[in-house]
């Protein structure tokens, strides 16, 4: 996809869709265009600007469906006509309501319930869990609250301020929360357990990527899989043993830290992919 983060510095709305359509294929601009007019009957769109404001979000996304030798009809999955009807009716979210929102979720459970799970002898601590569930919901919370109401510079220090609170909160929680609703993840069952749920957010990543090349999921495999590994090594028989060492302890930590560091690094990268788009 060629030219779309530089097209918002000199030309209007209409002009950056008129841009971007001729990036798509002959057949994906048929289907394109057969959907504008279709689009153009709904009573959402007509007002023209909130028209091609539409157009504008939906364009990159297409253009990366193309790249990913998607067509127009696989991508929306319908015809122009039903495709625009269920445009036209669907109600709008707020600007927050997005797939991206189940990415913080998945890495409370990464670095929070699984590392807890890898020793299949320690019980998670149900209580300890829905604690700080809401300690996490809280702060999810008062984020998306401040980042609707402060500037780029001040969101950054708020979050920065809000995970800090986080942490500490969780911290405290986890000396204080009396053990309560204890739950054993057994070698078999665990391991079972861990695959399914190890392989089902893998299989969301890919679907969720091939509609956004600027997916946040691709950040949390590496830290998925890592943690993942060590909780079959301390339920396979040949390594279980090990694990429960001062060696299999080491081995832990230095996993862990790499799952940690495995996000950081994937997301700082999505991170300015998303920052060279809005350029």
């Amino acid at each position: 996809m060629r030219g779309v983060a530089n097209l918002a510095n000199r030309l209007t709305i209409a002009e950056q869709n008129r841009e971007l359509r001729e990036q798509l294929t002959p057949e994906n601009q048929a289907y394109w265009d057969d959907l504008v007019t279709a689009l153009r009957q709904q009573s959402r769109f007509a007002d023209e600007e909130k028209l091609q404001r539409h157009l504008r979000e939906q364009l990159p996304q297409l253009l990366v469906a193309q790249s990913n030798d998607q067509s127009a009809a696989q991508f929306y999955g319908a015809d122009p006509q039903t495709v625009a009807e269920k445009m036209g009716s669907a109600r709008k979210r707020p600007t927050w309501w997005t797939w991206d929102l189940l990415v913080p979720v998945i890495i409370f459970v990464l670095g929070v319930i699984l590392p807890a799970a890898i020793l299949p002898a320690v019980p998670l601590q149900g209580l300890l869990i829905a604690v700080q569930f809401g300690l996490f919901v809280i702060a999810m919370a008062l984020g998306i609250w401040l980042s609707q109401r402060m500037a780029p510079q001040g969101q950054v220090i708020g979050w920065l301020v809000i995970v800090v609170g986080l942490v500490l909160a969780m911290w405290i929680a986890a000396r204080t929360v009396p053990a309560a609703g204890l739950i054993y993840l057994t070698r078999g069952g665990g391991s079972v357990a861990l695959l399914v749920f190890a392989v089902a957010v893998t299989a969301l990543t890919w679907w969720h990527h091939r509609r956004h090349a600027d997916s946040w999921f691709p950040a949390i495999l590496g830290s998925l899989w890592i943690t993942t590994l060590l909780a079959l090594l301390a339920r396979f028989p040949l390594t279980s043993g090990l694990m429960v060492t001062s060696s299999g302890n080491f081995l832990i930590a230095v996993g862990t830290i790499l799952a940690d560091a495995s996000i950081l690094i994937i997301g700082w990268h999505i991170w300015q992919v998303r920052q060279h788009k809005t350029k």
